[in-house]
């Protein structure tokens, strides 16, 4: 996908607000659409974080994105570095992100059959990620405002912004080959991830009561009290079945 810094400025209206369509600790993502009509997602990096390592970030994010490919991931496009804007094309996933889903901001709710589809399509990503890349990559940032769903209602793991190479190159700095984090970050973040799915709650509660604020720990608490009940997204039909689902999964997380 060949295109120049000017392309991209002119079809976002001068980087309009108009076209943000989200923000993260990498910078501002704009939807962007093409002469031929096709949508692509452009991240630009904040310029503000340039004195903070951003063109080493960014170069590893390049490194890292231009070596995997995956159904549950968000394609990478390419990359434009122009003065001192850098920006990455990834694909456009239209609906949502799994957090919103949860919230009900996006779509009609996720049923339990759909949640699970999710779940096992972010732990093939994990899987390919640790185990089938020429290296293995860390993501760091396993969360479900990470997630973003398809109008088929399947997962795809996005932002690489700060993902690892796990394995150090010599002759690069200490900087770039830094690893933060390891397999294991990923696993845990997983099991969060599916405690939020079975519960529709936030990691933390600031809102609810002291023993009821860090979610994971409620609902394993609830789980080895036999409550399961009581943990289950009020937003999901209770049936046996729903019910076996979501115990068998909060055995998982734990």
């Amino acid at each position: 996908m060949l295109l120049s810094f000017e392309d991209i400025s002119k079809a976002t209206g001068n980087f309009s607000a108009s076209n943000i369509i989200g923000q993260g600790g990498f910078g501002i993502v704009y939807k962007v659409t093409l002469k031929n009509g096709s949508i692509v997602a452009v991240k630009r990096a904040k310029k503000d974080n340039f004195e903070r390592g951003t063109p080493v970030e960014f170069r590893n994010e390049i490194q890292t994105l231009s070596k995997i490919e995956h159904l549950n991931l968000v394609r990478f496009y390419g990359y434009i570095e122009h003065g001192e804007d850098r920006m990455i094309l990834v694909e456009y996933v239209a609906n949502g992100t799994l957090r919103e889903h949860l919230d009900g901001k996006c779509g009609s709710g996720l049923e339990i059959g759909e949640r699970l589809d999710i779940m096992i399509d972010v732990a093939h990503v994990i899987t390919y990620l640790h185990t089938y890349t020429d290296l293995p990559i860390i993501h760091r940032d396993i969360k479900s405002s990470n997630i973003l769903i398809t109008d088929k209602l399947r997962a795809k793991v996005a932002d690489f912004g700060f993902a690892r190479i796990s394995v150090e190159d010599p002759g690069a700095t200490h900087i770039s080959t830094q690893v933060k984090g390891t397999a294991g970050s990923d696993v845990y973040s997983f099991g969060v991830l599916l405690v939020e799915m079975v519960t529709g709650r936030l990691p933390i509660e600031i809102n609810k009561a002291p023993n009821e604020k860090l979610t994971t720990k409620w609902a394993l608490q609830r789980l080895k009290g036999g409550e399961v009940v009581l943990v289950m997204d009020p937003k999901l039909r209770r049936n046996p079945t729903a019910l076996m689902v979501v115990e068998k999964v909060l055995k998982l997380a734990r």
